[in-house]
């Protein structure tokens, strides 16, 4: 009798420290993932923008939207800009799409 109590409790211990060990970590994780949010580059977001608004682009260019096309053309161009600026050296390329971009929809709607 004495050993199935001492293998109950040695078994609801070990489950413990096993169940605080992985609260331990989850929250170690959900305080990792905040620092990582708050720290960070604030150039994402443009990228996000600009990556977002070449898609919206090509999406309403292609349903023949065009006005609309060319708003989301022009805050891509925005954001690429910012970005090369922010970012110096980088982003050239995807500026120069955009830009290409932008006076194709521009050409086609027939506004310059």
């Amino acid at each position: 009798m004495m050993k199935l109590v001492s293998a109950a409790i040695t078994g609801g211990l070990v489950a413990l420290v096993g169940y605080l060990s992985v609260r331990r970590r989850q929250a170690r994780v959900a305080r990792s993932e905040a620092i990582r949010t708050a720290v960070e580059d604030p150039t994402q977001e443009l990228l996000r923008r600009a990556e977002e608004a070449d898609r919206d682009r090509e999406e309403l260019a292609a349903r023949g939207s065009r006005a609309e096309a060319l708003d989301r053309a022009r805050e891509a161009v925005d954001c690429w800009t910012a970005l090369t600026q922010a970012r110096v050296g980088r982003f050239q390329a995807e500026r120069q799409s955009a830009l290409r971009r932008l006076q194709e929809l521009r050409t086609s709607a027939g506004s310059f």
